[in-house]
């Protein structure tokens, strides 16, 4: 790996200290962003169904993009390993633009592919995904390390600040926590030509690059052009909630990218969209439902993860209270809605709750959760915590009360 440069050493390196440093909090924020599948905290002018679709989608594909950077960071643990002329390709080619493509089965056999999107990816860390919808692009997320992004809905002509943190999490931080797998990529399952390519294809268990795991048949399927050694493909498959879902990266066009792409000058004539800023006191009120419903259907315990993605979470609650797909989910709250069943109620509002764990653990550096080890029983161990902006901590236990307590008290609290 004499291949790479000074800058690209110095800066895996800096990511491996601000890790070591970490009290394991940037971790959990780390996954959790890759997620990003939260409540919205904004008003869309799109349907519900159709802003869950585009949250669910900006998710894989963030994830899918930085996935091909997984190549560089294998290096770092096994700098022999197959993936050396990979590497050293990429450092080379300084980026690449690709299409993001959901794959479902067709009626009678084959693939049903759909354009979903377009990703561009610079080797500094600056990331960009255009969500296409119907042939038109809808909305584009730009992300750059080190500051804030830029979210915008080109037709409504609105925008949206993403958090410094929530940009940092998507380059540094990512390479950082991948360089920690230590298994082996395999021998290449075959050969096959895609996009007129000759390309060997590779199979990893998601679940040896990233702890934590729902699913645990999720895996990635990796393309090599047998002549460059760059990605032609890339598969992610069963990654989503419900397992069978395929998300691709194809197409790829490698090269230095246009830093006009990574732009987050907000757009002339663009308005900011509208923000929900709840207090802690309404989000808890939304977390606790969540997690009392989860709870009641699963024998007093919470998600025993360390991530909670609202959807993953969201349909394993659908499970538990035996919801047919038909179920809406992910409803806010509200005195005007009346259910004619109040179990589809229940589920709605309490898939929703979930969802702003999930959110929490995405916008907020000290968040965490604990419900691998805290159940409905641990009155007095702190089951999931966030940092509020007057430097104290609120707080919810395992018997789902809470309060506000300062950074001493909650040390205190977490060594019992």
């Amino acid at each position: 790996m004499n291949d790479l440069s000074p800058e690209h050493i110095e800066r895996l390196e800096s990511a491996h200290q601000i890790f070591d440093r970490a009290d394991g909090v940037a971790k959990a924020r780390l996954l959790a962003a890759l997620a990003a599948d939260g409540p919205p905290r904004s008003r869309s002018p799109w349907k519900a169904r159709f802003e869950v679709m585009r949250r669910n989608r900006t998710r894989m594909a963030m994830v899918a993009t930085l996935i091909v950077a997984l190549f560089s960071v294998w290096q770092l643990a096994q700098p022999k390993g197959v993936f050396a002329r990979t590497v050293r390709a990429m450092i080379e080619a300084k980026g690449y633009s690709c299409d993001f493509i959901e794959v479902r089965p067709a009626n009678g056999g084959g693939e049903d592919a759909t354009l979903a999107g377009r990703l561009f990816w610079a080797s500094t860390g600056e990331l960009r995904f255009d969500g296409i919808q119907g042939g038109d692009v809808q909305d584009v997320e730009i992300r750059r390390p080190g500051g804030t992004g830029l979210s915008i809905l080109p037709k409504a002509k609105q925008y949206s600040i993403l958090p410094r943190t929530y940009a940092q999490e998507f380059s540094f931080g990512l390479f950082s926590h991948l360089s920690e797998y230590k298994g082996k990529a395999g021998p290449a399952v075959g050969i096959r030509e895609i996009r007129g390519r000759k390309a060997e294809e590779f199979i990893v268990p998601w679940a040896h690059v990233v702890e934590d795991v729902s699913n645990g048949d999720a895996r990635m399927h990796m393309w090599l052009d047998t002549e460059t050694s760059l990605p032609v493909r890339v598969d992610l498959i069963d990654l989503g909630p419900k397992g069978g879902e395929i998300y691709r990266l194809e197409n790829f066009h490698w090269g230095k990218q246009d830093p006009k792409l990574f732009d987050t000058t907000v757009p002339a004539g663009f308005a900011k969209l509208p923000t929900l800023d709840l207090k802690a006191e309404q989000i808890t009120e939304y977390v606790v439902f969540g997690l009392s419903t989860f709870a009641k259907y699963n024998h007093g315990k919470y998600p025993a993860v360390k991530y909670v993605y609202g959807d993953q979470q969201g349909e394993a609650l659908r499970k538990l209270m035996g919801m047919g797909p038909e179920a809406i989910g992910w409803v806010v709250p509200s005195k005007e809605t009346k259910w004619s069943d109040p179990k589809a109620g229940e589920f709605a509002h309490g898939s929703y709750g979930m969802s702003w764990i999930n959110s929490l653990q995405r916008e907020h550096p000290e968040c965490v959760y604990h419900g691998k080890s805290v159940t409905s029983q641990d009155a007095d161990k702190v089951l999931l915590r966030w940092k509020l902006d007057d430097d104290e901590y609120r707080v919810i236990y395992g018997n789902l009360k809470a309060e506000n307590v300062s950074a001493e008290r909650l040390k205190e609290l977490e060594a019992k």
